[in-house]
C-alpha cells in the first residue's frame, strides 16, 4: 500500500491544477455548513510512516499542499513498525521450502500450511497472501509466529520506519501538515473492548496535543473499522471528523464520523489516466 516518490509528484500537481485542495477539518467544516465543496479535495496519510517526512513533504512544500497525517502515537520514535512489515522483513530472508522449521510453535506450522511451503507465483502475491492468512490468526499466535523468526532469523532490529517527534513538529511549523489521532498501538477497535478503545483513543489523542500544543479533533480508523459503540467514543470525547477505509466521495449529508476516502496505491493509480478513473469510477 504505497506509491512511489515520482508517482506521488504527479498525484500531487493533477490534484493541484483541478481541485481546491483544503485541510480534512476545513472540508468537512464546508460541507456541514451547506457551502460549496464540488471539485475540492482533502489530503491524508494514515500511521505515521517516516517517508511522510522524507519524500511526501517536500512536494507537499513544492506544490504548497496541505494534507492531513493521522499517527499511531505508541509507534513515534521507535523502531516499532508495523506486523505485516515485519513478517515481509523475515518473509524475504527465508526459503520456506528449505527453512527447518527447528523448535517451531504450533502456530508457525499452522501458519506455513495455510499459505503454502512453495513460492509458486510473484514475490507480491506470496507476500500479500501471506499478510492475509496472518491476519486471521489471534494477537497472541501473531506475536508467537514473530517471535519465532526473531529467534531463528538472529534478526536485527528493523530500521526505524516511523516519524518521530522532532520530524512532526517541523512538519507542523509548515502551516502545511495536521495531525489527527490514529489510536495508540493500531488496534482494530470493533475488535477490543469499549474500555480499552477508549484508552487507544484518547491517549493518542493527548499525546499528540502535548507534544503539539494543538487541539487535535479528527481521527482515523485503523483498518477501517468501526461500530456504534466506537463512534459514540469519538463524540463524547469531543472528535469532530473521522475517516474510514470505504471508498466514496464526500457529500453534505453524510455523517462527519463515517467519512470515506479513495485510496491510492501504486498498483491502480501509477498514471494520470488511472488516477482519475480511481477517481471517478466507483468500481475501479
Amino acid at each position: 500500500m504505497f506509491v512511489t516518490p515520482v508517482t506521488f509528484e504527479q498525484q500531487v500537481a493533477y490534484v493541484k491544477e483541478h481541485f481546491e485542495v483544503v485541510f480534512l477539518d476545513d472540508l468537512i467544516e464546508k460541507a456541514q455548513k451547506g457551502e460549496y465543496i464540488g471539485r475540492h479535495c482533502a489530503l491524508t496519510f494514515d500511521d505515521g510512516w517516516r517517508d511522510n517526512y522524507t519524500a511526501a513533504f517536500p512536494v507537499l512544500e513544492r506544490y504548497g499542499v496541505p494534507a492531513t497525517i493521522f499517527l499511531s502515537t505508541g509507534f513515534v520514535g521507535t523502531t516499532r513498525t508495523f506486523w505485516p512489515e515485519e513478517l515481509c522483513y523475515y518473509l524475504e530472508r527465508i526459503d520456506l521450502g528449505t527453512f527447518a522449521d527447528i523448535n517451531a510453535p504450533p502456530s508457525w506450522d499452522r501458519f506455513t500450511g495455510m499459505i503454502g511451503k512453495s513460492q509458486c507465483r510473484s514475490r507480491e502475491w506470496f507476500l500479500d497472501r501471506s499478510i492475509e492468512t496472518m491476519k486471521v490468526f489471534t494477537l497472541s499466535d501473531r506475536e508467537e509466529i514473530l517471535n519465532y523468526l526473531r529467534n531463528m532469523l538472529g534478526a536485527q532490529a528493523i530500521p526505524r520506519q516511523m516519524l518521530n517527534w522532532d520530524e512532526i513538529r517541523k512538519m507542523g511549523l509548515s502551516g502545511l501538515i495536521r495531525f489527527g489521532a490514529h489510536t495508540v498501538n493500531h488496534e482494530i477497535l470493533d475488535q477490543v473492548p469499549l474500555r480499552k478503545a477508549r484508552a487507544e483513543i484518547i491517549v493518542s489523542r493527548n499525546e499528540i496535543e502535548c507534544h503539539l500544543g494543538t487541539k487535535v479533533t479528527t481521527f482515523a480508523y485503523p483498518n477501517g473499522n468501526h461500530n456504534a459503540g466506537v463512534r459514540q467514543l469519538l463524540a463524547e470525547n469531543d472528535f469532530d471528523v473521522a475517516v474510514t477505509t470505504r471508498k466514496g466521495l464526500l457529500g453534505h449529508a453524510l455523517p462527519s464520523l463515517e467519512i470515506p476516502r479513495i485510496a491510492l496505491h501504486e498498483d491502480v493509480s501509477a498514471t494520470i489516466p488511472m488516477l482519475r478513473s480511481k477517481i471517478l469510477l466507483h468500481s475501479f
